[in-house]
């Protein structure tokens, strides 16, 4: 990844170019790069925590580090926005995080967004926002957004594009988002894609079958066309590790929750991160489930006020690594390592 400078990107309106659902066969490699070859098995697990586990809170956040989460708000819209106990809890949940993937804005008002987005910087932080289409085959639309501290991720509206399903196999197309760290001069930056999926509940048979094409097809448009190796898929899947069927079982494939439920009640997993490890190894190792009965000191009634569903995730390194090494190496901008 040849990047000189903090904003690199290439806009793309969609998938067009690269028929993400029917062109690349199950199986099928990337690229013929020497990065992108791996000898890890499918299905290395990142988290082993039991079923009764619970963080008791989150890691430090310090200038070597970032903290990437992903969040299905259900039913994010005015009545959420102007509930000032709920959107108190959402402002703080939000500034725990450096990107937070954000599932079910579902408002006609396009001002809903924006106005969070107020809420949260007027602490004074500066974060900033990314938003997809409205999505969905029926009346009611939800939308993607990507929220992030601009203080240390970088992104732009030009870095995003819906995925394109020609073939309609998906009810909520995956919304996928380029992000790249502010690190110190001479230090190679952290870049990476986000990729922010919802599969709808009652399509999940249909839907979690496609996954693996899809992730793969994504996978290998970020590496041809920005030379992005990094690429996550995260959100609300509907679905835990054993469900995965062939996205679990893509060459080197993690995923950082595997025993933790992920709702609000405890009792199922929906919402995971799922990457190559051997890529990304700017993943340190420490991510989780935060419990907002926990962090607010509520009960689990009023948790459900603010969502069904408990906010993941996962911690990085801001400094790009050497991709496959098995002890992860800083870099700078030469490919060149750097001593701690």
């Amino acid at each position: 990844m040849n990047r000189h400078a903090i904003l690199f990107w290439l806009f793309v309106s969609s998938l067009a170019g690269l028929t993400t659902f029917t062109g690349c066969e199950p199986g099928a490699d990337l690229a013929s790069n020497s990065n992108l070859q791996n000898t890890s098995q499918p299905g290395q697990l990142v988290s082993k925590r039991g079923p009764g586990t619970r963080m008791q809170g989150l890691p430090v956040r310090t200038p070597q580090t970032i903290l990437i989460s992903s969040f299905n708000i259900q039913v994010f819209g005015k009545k959420k926005l102007e509930d000032p106990w709920v959107i108190e809890k959402i402002v703080a949940i939000i500034r725990q995080f450096d990107v937070i993937a954000v599932q079910e804005v579902r408002a006609k008002d396009q001002t809903t967004i924006p106005r969070l987005i107020q809420l949260i910087n007027s602490n004074g932080a500066k974060y900033d926002y990314l938003l997809g289409p409205q999505l969905g085959r029926s009346v009611s639309k939800e939308q993607y957004a990507f929220i992030y501290d601009t203080a240390s991720v970088v992104s732009s509206p030009d870095a995003i594009y819906t995925i394109e399903d020609n073939a309609d196999l998906l009810h909520r197309e995956p919304l996928v988002a380029r992000f790249v760290t502010r690190v110190p001069e001479g230090v190679r930056p952290f870049s990476f894609s986000l990729v922010n999926i919802h599969t709808d509940p009652d399509e999940v048979k249909t839907e979690l079958p496609v996954m693996h094409t899809v992730l793969k097809g994504i996978r290998e448009f970020e590496y041809l066309s920005a030379h992005e190796d990094d690429v996550i898929l995260m959100g609300d899947l509907n679905a835990g590790p054993k469900q995965f069927g062939l996205l679990g079982q893509i060459p080197g494939i993690s995923w950082i929750i595997e025993n933790e439920p992920t709702n609000t009640i405890r009792k199922s997993i929906y919402d995971n991160m799922i990457f190559d490890r051997s890529l990304t190894n700017e993943f340190t190792g420490r991510s989780g489930v935060l419990d907002m009965c926990d962090m607010f000191g509520i009960k689990v009634d009023d948790a459900l006020r603010i969502s069904d569903h408990l906010p993941i995730w996962a911690e990085f390194t801001t400094q790009e690594q050497v991709p496959g090494s098995a002890t992860a190496q800083v870099v700078d901008r030469n490919n060149q390592p750097v001593r701690r």
